[in-house]
Formats: structure tokens, C-alpha cells, sequence
């Protein structure tokens, strides 16, 4: 590893985190009996076909645009351009559409990404109890990232995430910024293993109207062996997740590649998720690939879909 490099990433580190506020008190938080009040949850939600079919367990193996919001360190490998848009269906009309551009020559890269949630139509109501509502208004939450990804010797990849992020329901609104951090480790010995850790959504206190909440800082912790065998493309992620508002959880994933063909399937585990089970595939030809995810919800609460465009030029 390049000693200057290393150094530089790490006091890189630190100044962001000083900046980000709130530091000690949410490394104090994870371990609390109590959960903090916590604010735009719609940071957790993963985006992409591919990555959701593999139950979010994503961020070792993201060589993609998409790794602006799964590791920045990932946007090395997406040598020349690619370019990644995502439609995902939750439930009741709600909505998240993402754009995601990177580039990088292996040993460096640049991206940028962008992702809103869309609401819908909600009823507008006074305090006074009515049959009928007084009319209608939308709510979003949007939040936009530039990521730098480099290389810091054979084995390591680092990355950083810079992101604004904007909430609106009615006529109020907040706004704010989070600092993403990444590591991803290939050891020499062993290549077709890699580990990576990901620092997610570290920022300040937020204040909403008269409420003050904390950002849904998350900690990644991935794993994943990929192999060819019988003229088959295996993939085999699994990854650890603590948030700040949450118990540990997980997720693991599995990939198969036919050809121009990929099927994935993926299971999270964790009390307080939604859903289970998450499967999808993957066409693939040239430099075009369109990538399709079905999540069922529990408790008969429909399903989350995807479909994801994605460029590789």
C-alpha cells in the first residue's frame, strides 16, 4: 500500500467525521438499550434491480454506477462510462427513480448519483374530524451523492461519499448533507474472496418543524466468493448490517451467470425488515443490461419491484 495514500484517506477520514457532527453520540447510540429518534429512513432503502434481487447484500461486489450509494470505492472499475437508471415500486403508489453515472480506469474513478421518493397524492385534513378531505399534496425526499473511488495498493480500494439531501411533506422542509465511507479488500492470496465495510449516512442532528432527529447512520460489514464453474458464473455474497435505529441484521445472496443470463435470489435476516425473500434476473448483451427484481412483503402487504436500465459504454 502506498504509505501517502493510506494517510491522506485517513485524515480525510477524520476531518469528515469531525465535520458530520454527532460522531461520538451516534457510536454511543448503536449500543443503547433505547433507539434514537431517527429521521428520512428512505436512506436505507437499496436501489437497483440487481443489488435487491441479491437482498442488499451488494456492497462487496458493486462494479457499477450504482456504487455511488452501495461503496464508493467501487466506481474504480466502471472503466469508460456507465450509466445506471432505476425504477422501484413500493407499495400504496410510493416510488423511488435514481440515476447513477460513473467512470474510472482501475486505479481511480469519479461518480455522481441522484434518487428521489415519491409519495403520491396524500390527503390534506384540519384538526376538526371530516368525511371529505380538504384537498391534496405531495411529499418527496431527494438526495443526490459525487463519490471518489481509489486505489490504494493491489488489495485495497478506499472510497467517499458527499451527499444533499432535501425532505418535503406539505409546506415544510428540511435539508441536510451525509459523508459515506468505504473500504474494499481483496487479499492476494485469495482473490476470488472480497471484503468490504461501508460507513453509511454519517451527518449532523437534523430539525424538522419543532423535531430534531438523527440521520439513519448504517454499518456494512461484506463478504463475497465468486468462481467459474461448469461454464456457470457463481456469486456468493453475505453481509452484516447495524443501523442506528435497528438490532443487527443480514442479508445473503447468490448469483448464477448463464451466458448473457443471470437468475439471483436473496434473504434478509432481521425482525424489523419488511420483507424475506427477494429474487430477480439480469439480461445482458453488449453494453446494454436490464436487470428485474420481485421482494414480497410480509403480512400480505403486496410486493417491492424493480427495473433497472444500465449502460456500459
Amino acid at each position: 500500500m502506498n504509505k501517502k495514500s493510506a494517510l491522506v484517506i485517513i485524515m480525510l477520514f477524520l476531518f469528515l467525521t469531525e465535520i458530520s457532527g454527532g460522531w461520538t453520540e451516534n457510536l454511543k447510540d448503536y449500543f443503547a438499550d433505547t433507539a434514537p429518534s431517527v429521521g428520512m429512513s428512505f436512506l436505507k432503502i437499496g436501489i437497483g434491480a440487481r443489488a435487491i434481487s441479491l437482498g442488499g447484500a451488494y456492497s462487496s461486489i458493486v462494479k457499477d454506477a450504482t456504487a455511488v450509494f452501495w461503496n464508493p470505492g467501487g466506481v474504480i472499475y466502471t472503466e469508460g462510462l456507465d450509466a445506471s437508471f432505476s425504477h422501484l415500486s413500493l407499495m400504496e403508489g410510493v416510488r423511488y427513480e435514481s440515476v447513477a453515472i460513473s467512470t474510472g480506469d482501475g486505479n481511480q474513478g469519479f461518480g455522481i448519483g441522484m434518487g428521489g421518493v415519491f409519495y403520491g397524492n396524500m390527503e390534506l385534513r384540519d384538526e376538526s374530524p371530516s368525511e371529505e378531505p380538504m384537498g391534496t399534496f405531495n411529499a418527496y425526499s431527494f438526495v443526490a451523492k459525487a463519490s471518489y473511488g481509489h486505489r490504494l495498493g493491489n488489495d485495497i480500494v478506499a472510497g467517499v461519499s458527499v451527499g444533499a439531501i432535501l425532505e418535503k411533506i406539505y409546506v415544510y422542509s428540511t435539508h441536510t448533507y451525509t459523508i459515506d465511507f468505504a473500504l474494499r479488500y481483496s487479499p492476494f492470496i485469495i482473490k476470488p474472496i472480497v471484503f468490504s465495510l461501508h460507513l453509511n449516512n454519517l451527518g449532523p442532528k437534523v430539525q424538522y418543524v419543532d423535531e430534531t432527529f438523527r440521520l439513519p447512520l448504517t454499518t456494512k460489514l461484506g463478504c463475497s466468493y465468486s468462481a467459474r464453474r461448469f461454464n456457470t458464473d457463481l456469486t456468493v455474497i453475505t453481509e452484516i448490517v447495524k443501523s442506528l435505529d435497528t438490532s443487527l441484521s443480514g442479508a445473503t445472496g447468490l448469483e448464477l451467470g448463464f451466458s448473457h443470463i443471470s437468475l439471483r435470489f436473496g434473504y434478509n435476516y432481521g425482525d424489523k425488515n419488511a420483507g424475506r425473500w427477494a429474487g430477480g434476473l439480469g439480461v445482458k448483451y453488449n453494453f446494454l443490461s436490464i436487470d428485474y427484481s420481485f421482494a414480497p412483503y410480509l403480512m400480505d402487504l403486496g410486493a417491492k419491484q424493480c427495473v433497472s436500465l444500465n449502460l456500459d459504454f
